[in-house]
């Protein structure tokens, strides 16, 4: 009867600090958790499911969609990735791609400037179903000038 009333004792906070963290979670489609992914994608963000020219990229697989500005980044539009930072002109803004056959080798063929002030960085990896593309990963950093 002792060790009973023991494991009771030990159990029963647990299971009340459990419930009552449930409940305080925010449900799913919650304000909260919608701040949340929207923080997660931004500077704005491309559905997942619309570009068929990547295969993978960066967080792709916690949920984040493909930012705007990397497509035109990798195409060397530079006035449509300026706009999706606010602050920055075409002027100011400069773009470094590397490529290679996986991420590690995409980035180390870019000489990272330390000089400089990046921006921001991210990886993909091109579609590679229709034709076989030796170096499918491509490393996209922009910095300011």
């Amino acid at each position: 009867m002792m060790k009973n009333k023991n494991l009771l004792v030990c159990v029963l906070p647990l299971l009340v600090l459990s419930i009552s963290l449930g409940c305080a979670s925010a449900p799913k489609g919650s304000a909260a958790s919608e701040s949340t992914a929207a923080s997660l994608s931004s500077p704005k963000a491309k559905a997942v499911k619309n570009n068929e020219r990547f295969e993978d990229w960066k967080y792709k697989g916690f949920g984040m969609a493909l930012p705007d500005w990397v497509e035109p980044a990798i195409d060397g539009k530079i006035d449509k990735v300026a706009k999706a930072f606010s602050g920055y002109s075409a002027e100011n803004i400069e773009i470094i791609t590397g490529r290679g056959i996986n991420v590690d080798q995409s980035e180390n063929k870019i000489s990272i400037d330390s000089e400089r002030v990046l921006i921001d960085g991210f990886w993909v990896r091109l579609n590679t179903q229709n034709q076989k593309i030796e170096e499918p990963y491509i490393t996209v950093l922009i910095y300011e000038k």
